[in-house]
Parts: structure tokens; sequence; C-alpha cells
């Protein structure tokens, strides 16, 4: 069975900032605040960490819902035929 590309980019999105989180990404978003601690190396994992969560907080579900809706009006056309 193949994936919607929505669905699929959904979950790339989620695993990459779990992947982050995992790695102790949290803890280098003190830049947001103005607190950079550690130089540029943590400076950019916060960055990237602060991305992630947005991508996985707002654009994860529009993509997921787009997927599931498309892939449901597909097999809806295709019965209805």
């Amino acid at each position: 069975m193949m994936r919607h590309p929505f669905v699929i980019a959904a979950l790339g999105i989620a695993a990459l900032f779990l992947v982050l989180h995992l790695g102790g990404g949290r803890e280098s978003v003190g830049l947001l605040s103005g607190t950079v601690v550690g130089g540029p190396w943590q400076m950019g994992l916060g960055i990237v960490y602060a991305l992630a969560w947005f991508g996985t907080v707002l654009v994860a579900p529009v993509l997921l819902l787009a997927g599931l809706a498309d892939t449901a009006l597909g097999r809806f056309r295709r019965e209805k035929t």
C-alpha cells in the first residue's frame, strides 16, 4: 500500500523533532530568550529545534489532514465510477 506524500512528510517532520528532542535540543532553545549558552553549535541546534517544533505543531497536522482527506476522496471517487 502506497502512502500519500503529505502523510510521509508529516511523519518525517515529527520524526525529526523526536530525534532533536531526544538529542537534547530543548536545552539549546534558550537563544529565543537571549540566553545563548554553548556557542554557535548550540545556537544552531536551538534554531533547528525551534523550527522542528513549529513544524510539528503547525505544519504536520495540516499535512496529515490533507493527506488523509485526499486519500479518502480518491477512494470515494474510485468507488463512485
